[in-house]
């Protein structure tokens, strides 16, 4: 395959896939409409007497419509949309207000809007995503919902304007208020006069700056990719209002409305079917290439001149982490050829400088190549949450867990590039081959893994994994490998698989051959970064290394007794 044919194919899967993901989106947002006429009008009383702040004196033939949102029956649609920068671009998200009460008091002889007042209860805001949702309402709280649960628009003085553009008729000249703020403002509107009712289109761009939602809470975004990503100051909002005394007038409208959004979610329910299946062809094309790309694995058939253990080092955040590998034989009838395996998982002692990058900052690499390899998968982004809340980050000792598979293996060549030897994931048939010749599943469980019913909490009764060689080895020398951290596997046919159980997996739900395949969105599905990162995992997150080294590597490199200063 050609490197061109090879982009080609990525960049159409890449495509495809963000058309799916995008339909997804545009799918949860819209969201079907329902409605009827005995609820068309049923919004909060409306002071005919007063509309945006003023009073009114009617006139003869002026009518008041009142506003209702159209998700939920009525005539008005407002909706946002905001963005932020992250490594590959612009990330765009969209939003809506399911509550909306106010007015439109216009003339239809005359054709003459005279005044508009919009309220929308900001506890009702919904997204694209529940995740941004939650964000923006409930994590970071970019409305201040206790003291001003309301943000309101209100225009009394309505100009013609003289715009080249034909969406823009007339400015609409009030003030709009939010989280306590009101400052005045020009909206230029589309106003449309049919009969006796009244088309207003309008679009226009506050700045959260304006209005302290970039000061609320912590509303400047997470990391993505590894890169504190920067939320723009604008956002856009559209509005249309469907004004008209007969409420069949609301009512076709709203029926379209309803016809394209079963048309949109149909195709996203097309696309929903074959999202998965382009990811999935996505990281089969990827292990292609780095398979063509790569170099044979060196194979040694006779490793009886190699050591059965040999200790080899990481680089730790307190100096050379030690870790030993343990040389297991192979089964030629099985097709497994010797290989060596680490005692114990890989632990944050050994983790954690190259999860921070900190090594590459002592070097003196600037932040922009970081982030460069970060982007690339080559580096993983900080984790999403502090570290203490999650895991035991700062326990040198204990399994580097929540990692996803991409940062397994990033590590492994992460690894072998600083010790010369060939460092990667165990195949799912080396996994299972070597706990069978330690001794299988234990009878006594209690003695060898750590699980949910013995593992140990802190002051706070939340769970900790257990210290790697805490418990006792099997017939091998292999620490952990029930228990603890279950473990990342490759293999033909293998699609995303984690072996072995875990700390929080009940003792009764152990078997040898227990496995776990990857589910994206249920494993991450509180996963707070949006995107949701490519590195760890926040829901199942048990998930850690046990490595393997190619004996091959080993003659051809031996390992020193003391590592290299």
């Amino acid at each position: 395959m050609s490197r061109k044919t090879t982009a080609a194919l990525i960049a159409a899967l890449g495509i495809n896939f963000a058309l799916a993901g995008g339909a997804l989106m545009l799918a949860n947002l819209n969201k079907p409409t329902e409605f009827d006429m005995d609820a068309m009008f049923d919004s909060a009383p409306v002071d005919l007497k007063e509309v945006a702040g003023k009073p009114v004196d009617l006139a003869e033939g002026d009518l008041v419509v009142p506003l209702k949102a159209a998700q939920l029956g009525g005539n008005t649609r407002i909706t946002f949309s905001c963005a932020k920068l992250i490594p590959s671009g612009r990330d765009v998200h969209e939003g809506t207000w399911d509550q909306i009460s106010g007015a439109v008091l216009y003339q239809p002889e005359n054709q003459k809007l005279i005044a508009v007042e919009a309220t929308f209860d900001t506890r009702s805001l919904r997204t694209d995503t529940q995740a941004l949702t939650t964000t923006v309402t409930a994590k970071e709280k970019w409305f201040d919902i206790d003291n001003h649960p309301t943000a309101r628009f209100s225009a009394d003085t309505i100009q013609s304007n003289n715009a080249a553009s034909s969406s823009s008729t007339h400015d609409l000249i009030g003030t709009f208020t939010l989280n306590g703020i009101t400052k005045p403002i020009t909206i230029p509107a589309k106003l449309s006069f049919s009969g006796q009712s009244l088309v207003i289109d309008a679009e226009f761009t506050i700045l959260r700056s304006d209005y302290d939602v970039d000061k609320r809470e912590s509303s400047l975004a997470g990391s993505v990719g590894g890169i504190v990503s920067e939320v723009e100051d604008e956002v856009v909002l559209t509005v249309r209002v469907t004004a008209s005394p007969d409420p069949n007038i609301v009512i076709a409208e709203l029926a379209q409305q309803v016809e394209l959004q079963q048309q949109q979610l149909r195709v996203a329910g097309i696309e929903r079917q074959q999202f998965k299946g382009l990811a999935r062809q996505i990281e089969l094309l990827q292990e292609e290439i780095s398979r063509l790309n790569a170099a044979p694995r060196p194979q040694t058939a006779d490793p009886s001149g190699l050591p059965a253990v040999f200790t080899d080092y990481a680089d730790g955040n307190d100096g050379p982490y030690p870790f030993d590998m343990v040389l297991v034989p192979g089964d030629s009838e099985e097709g497994i050829a010797p290989f060596y395996m680490a005692s114990h998982e890989v632990t944050w002692g050994m983790f954690r400088k190259w999860m921070y990058s900190t090594d590459l900052e002592n070097e003196g690499v600037p932040a922009a190549e970081i982030a460069k390899l970060i982007e690339e998968g080559l580096r993983p982004s900080p984790l999403y949450a502090e570290p203490f809340e999650l895991i035991q980050v700062e326990d040198p000792d204990n399994p580097a867990i929540a990692m996803s598979m991409l940062t397994a293996k990033s590590y492994c060549r992460w690894l072998s590039e600083i010790t010369g030897r060939t460092y990667r994931l165990p195949t799912i048939d080396e996994w299972r081959h070597a706990m069978k010749l330690g001794g299988g599943l234990p009878s006594d469980l209690d003695a060898y893994a750590w699980y949910e019913e013995n593992l140990e909490t802190d002051f706070l009764g939340k769970p900790l994994t257990g210290r790697v060689g805490s418990k006792k080895p099997n017939k091998l020398g292999l620490y952990d490998l029930f228990g603890n951290a279950c473990e990342w596997v490759t293999g033909t046919g293998v699609d995303r698989v984690v072996v072995g159980g875990h700390y929080f997996l009940p003792k009764d739900r152990f078997s040898a051959d227990w496995q776990a395949v990857e589910d994206i969105e249920l494993w991450n599905e509180k996963h707070p970064q949006l995107p949701k990162g490519r590195f760890w995992i926040s829901d199942f997150h048990f998930t850690g290394i046990r490595l393997i080294c190619e004996p091959a590597s080993v003659a051809a490199n031996p390992p020193k007794e003391q590592p290299a200063d």
